[in-house]
């Protein structure tokens, strides 16, 4: 990947600039574990960008333990 530096101004103009499909596919939401990239310009053409869309799994295997310090008595 490229090594770009950009201003926080250039940054946020281009995360205001509206973006468009670049051709007219229907797109499918991603199943659990899948992901899709769809390709977007700026209007005036000048701007390409990907919106990345994907979508996690339950893991019914997964579990977070806490051990902290119960109420003490008075």
């Amino acid at each position: 990947m490229a090594d770009i530096t950009l201003t926080q101004a250039e940054a946020d103009t281009l995360i205001a600039m509206e973006k468009q499909c670049v051709d007219e596919k229907e797109w499918l939401f991603p199943g659990p574990g899948e992901a899709l990239a769809i390709p977007l310009t700026s209007a005036d053409k000048r701007e390409n960008f990907m919106l990345d869309v994907s979508r996690g799994r339950i893991k019914l295997t997964k579990a977070t333990y806490q051990n902290r310090p119960g109420k003490q008595s008075s």
